[in-house]
Order: structure tokens, then sequence, then C-alpha cells
């Protein structure tokens, strides 16, 4: 007679893992990033490699020195992932400090404050973009034209329709 054994889910396991399901969406949003590139051009290459190398960073600085922690989750790809989304939310003319700001605010706060990977009740990098955009408003609503490949900095930016209608009913 066999004895039934009681026990929590999942009861069923794959070959799965978390670094291997990390990397996979990483492999997933390179299409999404090499459109960016395509479309945005440096400034976006300059916003998406500065966000993912600095998310990378805190986390593995957070862990290290104030979580004290000798097992370091960097190698596992959320850290990278975090970075990856953070650089699609941002303007590709943002200044480089201010995507350092939000790739410490989407690891400090929006995950390593929580518990680390799969406690946090927010997404981190959307916690690190909010962040930006009630502190820096001007910068992050600012943005460039589609198409400009080799410019960083220069954008041109113009009236929405509902602003030239708010003007014309005016005169």
């Amino acid at each position: 007679m066999s004895n039934l054994i009681v026990s929590l889910s999942p009861h069923i396991h794959g070959n799965d893992s978390i670094k291997r399901n990390m990397y996979g969406v990483v492999i997933a949003l390179l299409p999404a990033l090499l459109v960016s590139f395509y479309y945005f051009g440096v400034g976006a290459a300059v916003v998406c490699i500065t966000s993912v190398v600095s998310c990378v960073f805190f986390e593995w600085a957070i862990n290290r020195y104030l979580l004290r922690n000798r097992n370091l989750s960097v190698l596992d790809g959320s850290a990278v992932i975090t970075g990856l989304l953070l650089g699609f939310n941002l303007p590709s003319n943002i200044p480089v400090w201010i995507v350092v700001i939000g790739s410490l605010v989407a690891i400090g706060i929006g995950k390593m404050t929580f518990g680390g990977l799969g406690c946090n009740p927010f997404n981190p990098a959307l916690v690190g973009r909010c962040f930006l955009l009630v502190s820096f408003p001007a910068q992050m609503t600012s943005w460039p034209v589609a198409g400009q490949q080799w410019h960083y900095m220069d954008a041109v930016t113009e009236a929405t329709p509902l602003s030239i209608m708010k003007e014309a009913a005016k005169t």
C-alpha cells in the first residue's frame, strides 16, 4: 500500500529555469530593439545600452554591498530585461544621467525593496519610468522625430492637433 503525499504546486516540473526563461524573453525583445535602432538610431542605442548596463550594475551593487548577498542574481537575466524595458520606455534623446537615475530607481526601489525577483508588486522598469516622469517631465515628454538615425540630441517638436485647434478657437 502506498502513502498519499500532499505537496504544494506545481506538481509537474519541466526543464525550465529562471535564467533560461529570462534570456528567452531577451531574445523575444530583440526584434523590437532592432526596429528601435532603425527608427531612432544612435539615441536609442545609447539609451538602451546605458539602461541595461546600469541596471545590471545596480543589481550587482545592491546585492553585494547593501544586502550582503553572496548568491548574486545578476546572471539570471532579470536585470537585463528590466534595463531593456526601461530603455524602451524612455525617449531616445534623453540625457544619459537621467537613464542611470531611472535604472537605480527601477532596481533599487522597484525590485530590491520588495525582495527581488518575483516579489515585486509592480514592474520595476515602469516604477523607474514613473519616477522619471514625475521628476523630469520636460525631458520625459519631448520625443524626437523618427528617422533621425544619426542625431542624438537634435529633434523637432511641434504643437499637437488639439493645441492647434485651441489656438484657432481663441482667434
